[in-house]
């Protein structure tokens, strides 16, 4: 469950965040899931330092420092340590709330000044004017209707960083093809979508995200729409967690899956072996892991072979918990180890259903010279709608 906003921040000083850290039994088992422990081979950096630390904060007996905002940094909030936990110790509620904390006794992480003050002034994290958000769509026929209807069944939320970053914006175009293929009457909030906040949440100012939030509620709801779609894990983890909206709220992958079903899309023959990535925040932090092999194994010709480590142990790219900015060091190395794993698959392509995954992993593979594929689910489904 999420925070409401700074006031749970205090958790930390209150009983119920207290039974949390006497639940931790101290077995260890956390360390062995977390990526990050096992790159820098500290136990400050392990999920069961992190909680001592915390423990011993709220007890008074450590002071907050930057030593210590820089420790809480390098965690990808990936949420492995909290399903592995046989406690069921919630650490990644624990790790969110002492970034909360730090950040309102120590001011905004360095790292993350640039990123906060882009949010709070142009509404996404790229520093740039939030009209360009639809740029990714000026050739796709009927695009700017899209932009400016006035009521629509169905919002596509794109998010920040399929809108402004260049390696992964083939994502919205793909699904806005899907969309028109399976006959949705949706729009696009363009440049009247906001960030969802998911960044303040991680940088310890989830209060900060109450006016994005009541923009992007207003313009859906002055749609008239009743649904919103995704193809962000993150922003449809935001939503799900921290909106508390009445609407229905669907990942790309859930949608997709319930048009095929249907019988609204029709999929043509792909022959291709792949392996499938559980994004983290769809996965883990979300409960979504059906829907995106139900997709792939209606691809005709398509063999899914799945990774050693899927569904609720799936690992880390490394482009969670805003680590790529404060450590892009730390984040490559993640990167590397996932890759490995994709490759013992014997799959030259990997499959995933997050845009920060594809970005990460896509990143990795080009600085190392890999020979593998990297595609957004979105992408391969067009694939089979363009041979249909």
């Amino acid at each position: 469950m999420g925070f409401q906003g700074l006031e749970e921040v205090e958790a930390l000083k209150t009983d119920t965040l207290a039974q949390e850290f006497d639940q931790c039994i101290k077995c260890g088992l956390c360390v062995a899931s977390c990526p990050v422990s096992k790159e820098l081979l500290l136990e400050k950096y392990t999920p069961r330092g992190k909680i001592q630390l915390a423990r011993y904060f709220t007890r008074g007996d450590l002071e907050l420092s930057d030593h210590y905002q820089e420790i809480f940094a390098k965690c990808l909030l990936c949420g492995a340590c909290t399903v592995t936990c046989p406690s069921g110790v919630d650490l990644r509620k624990v790790f969110l709330s002492m970034r909360s904390r730090i950040t309102k006794d120590r001011g905004i992480h360095p790292h993350m000044k640039g990123v906060v003050q882009s949010l709070l002034s142009n509404h996404n994290i790229s520093d740039e004017p939030n009209e360009e958000r639809v740029e990714w769509g000026e050739d796709i026929p009927g695009m700017a209707p899209m932009a400016r209807k006035e009521r629509a069944e169905v919002v596509y939320f794109v998010g920040c960083v399929a809108s402004f970053f260049p390696m992964v914006q083939a994502i919205p175009p793909n699904l806005v093809k899907i969309l028109q293929a399976a006959r949705i009457d949706f729009a696009l909030l363009a440049g009247d979508e906001w960030c969802c906040g998911y960044p303040l949440i991680g940088a310890g100012l989830p209060g900060d995200m109450e006016e994005l939030k009541a923009h992007n509620l207003d313009r859906v709801h002055a749609l008239g729409a009743e649904r919103v779609v995704f193809s962000c894990p993150s922003c449809f983890h935001t939503w799900k967690d921290y909106y508390h909206a009445s609407l229905e709220l669907y990942h790309a992958t859930q949608f997709i899956e319930a048009l095929i079903r249907e019988g609204s899309l029709t999929l043509r023959e792909v022959d291709l072996t792949v392996t499938y990535h559980d994004p983290c925040d769809l996965g883990r932090n979300s409960g979504v892991y059906e829907a995106p092999r139900q997709i792939l194994k209606a691809i005709p010709g398509l063999t899914l072979v799945e990774l050693e480590n899927s569904r609720a142990k799936s690992v880390c790219c490394g482009g969670g918990g805003n680590v790529e900015m404060g450590d892009a060091g730390l984040s490559e190395k993640v990167a590397q180890k996932k890759i490995q794993e994709i490759q013992r698959t014997g799959a030259h392509t990997v499959v995933t259903s997050c845009q920060q995954c594809v970005r990460t992993i896509k990143g990795s593979v080009r600085r190392q010279k890999v020979d593998l594929n990297v595609m957004d689910i979105t992408e391969l489904v067009a694939l089979a709608l363009d041979r249909a």
